[in-house]
């Protein structure tokens, strides 16, 4: 008995549930995180395994052979009592656990003072936070939710903009001194604090917001450039220089008088921050609780 279970192509058998629920190998691609080609050759596999045709394709999509059907109506019944099975022996009581991924400078800045509000909205959960700097950060399947930046477009997942794009040029009091806020061509003689970018267009440079201000570019960039936000920002508070302030990362030190915005009015794109879930499943309590928590009003300060 074993050795035939352990035989059983388990996985080619879920994409094939996939494949077929959908009738189209794109589809099923989105839900389960794979390229269309990878789901492909699962199916290729499979038919080749069983000897047997299980789709015939067609302009639009694919449809079930005979043999198709039947294996369909097999692996769902299995499927369903394999997911009855798991969950009838987890363990009553265990804790449940919420993964979130994000990037260093949102978690630092604006996640971490609001993490203690989700044991008011869910205490049996195990907050687990994952931070990364990565430009393919969603293609990590481990993930229960995640906060990312860019411009919405995650294929396969699901994505809500949670923050708009906003940017302002800011320094500490002490680096301003007692000078009137400066003109954009007294700040591109300031020391600049750059954010290094991994591709074009990635986010808003010193160059943008010149741009945006009718001044030519920095010919020779000079100031301190960081590969990580959470530096820019410390160097920024030490009076190191005038850096890009995101909103809504820099809107509690701006309130509080530890920075200081040096435009009243902010740069803007249709990037941003966007809640990032995996598209094959729908969100559990705990994540909607969350997800309660992010859109929800800022916490007390």
């Amino acid at each position: 008995m074993s050795s035939d279970l352990s035989r059983l192509p388990l996985r080619r058998l879920v994409v094939f549930e996939a494949a077929a629920r959908h009738g189209r190998f794109v589809a099923a691609a989105q839900e389960l995180a794979m390229s269309q080609a990878a789901v492909s050759q699962h199916m290729a596999a499979l038919e080749a395994e069983l000897g047997s045709a299980l789709f015939t394709r067609a302009h639009r999509g694919v449809a079930l052979t005979p043999t198709g059907e039947a294996l369909r109506l097999a692996v769902e019944e299995g499927l369903r009592t394999l997911q009855s099975g798991v969950s009838a022996a987890r363990r009553p009581g265990r804790k449940r656990t919420l993964q979130i991924l994000t990037d260093f400078g949102f978690a630092a800045w604006w996640l971490m003072p609001r993490i203690a509000s989700l044991s008011d909205v869910a205490p049996d959960v195990e907050l687990r936070l994952i931070t990364t700097q990565s430009d393919n950060a969603a293609e990590d399947p481990g993930f229960d939710l995640a906060i990312l930046f860019g411009g919405g477009d995650w294929p396969g997942y699901r994505a809500e903009r949670l923050f708009q794009e906003k940017v302002y040029p800011v320094c500490s009091p002490a680096y301003l001194g007692d000078r009137p806020l400066p003109t954009p061509a007294e700040i591109s003689r300031m020391r600049l604090l750059h954010l290094r970018s991994p591709s074009a267009q990635r986010w808003f440079t010193w160059n943008d917001w010149f741009a945006a201000m009718q001044r030519p570019p920095i010919a020779r960039p000079h100031g301190l450039l960081f590969n990580n936000y959470q530096l820019l920002l410390q160097a920024a508070l030490q009076g190191q220089g005038v850096g890009l302030g995101w909103t809504p990362l820099i809107d509690a030190m701006v309130e509080s008088g530890s920075l200081v915005r040096l435009s009243p009015t902010p740069l803007t794109s249709e990037r941003g921050y966007f809640v990032v879930e995996p598209g094959h499943s729908a969100a559990s309590d705990h994540v909607q609780a969350f997800k309660r928590l992010l859109f929800g009003p800022p916490a007390p300060r």
